[in-house]
């Protein structure tokens, strides 16, 4: 199936979301890891899955593999009325290879250069220092007046959402 393509470098794209991709996006937010990046279980059967509104997002895309055509994840940006925040997923047989440092700088470069967003933002907890790494490769420095505080999913401990800010990125883009 052909998909719009909104960005793009040697290893992977930023694709158009298809309804299809529902199910590989549900199966992924039933991932205990996947819970606790979110800090939270949102959707408890498919079918309430389905209903959420991705649509309200500034922009949501499917990140794709060039090589295989594979979808390994998403990225999106919170919707209009919110502070926009750059969220990502990465499916779990893909994390750690590199594939979500590279999905999120073209993220970020093509809301800053396509839909003219001049400040983004983006959270990650204290435990995730994998994201965080993401995140200062990617441009992004903390930004302590965006921290939130909140309630862990699980135990219900004070937990803090460190917020990042997008500053620029030197090194060129992954």
């Amino acid at each position: 199936m052909s998909r719009s393509m909104y960005a793009s470098n040697k290893i992977l794209s930023l694709v158009e979301y298809q309804k299809f991709d529902d199910r590989a996006l549900y199966e992924n937010w039933q991932d205990h890891e996947t819970q606790r990046g979110y800090n939270g279980v949102y959707f408890t059967s498919f079918e309430e899955f389905e209903k959420r509104d991705s649509l309200r997002s500034r922009f949501f895309a499917m990140i794709r593999l060039n090589a295989t055509h594979e979808i390994i994840g998403a990225v999106s940006v919170s919707p209009p009325e919110t502070v926009p925040d750059l969220a990502i997923w990465v499916f779990k047989p893909y994390r750690r290879q590199g594939y979500g440092s590279s999905a999120f700088a073209l993220a970020t470069k093509y809301v800053i250069d396509e839909l003219k967003i001049a400040e983004l933002h983006a959270g990650v907890y204290p435990d995730n220092t994998g994201s965080q790494r993401m995140l200062e490769k990617c441009g992004f420095v903390p930004y302590p007046e965006g921290n939130i505080q909140e309630k862990h999913y699980i135990t219900g401990e004070d937990i803090v959402q460190i917020d990042y800010i997008y500053k620029g990125y030197d090194g060129g883009w992954i």
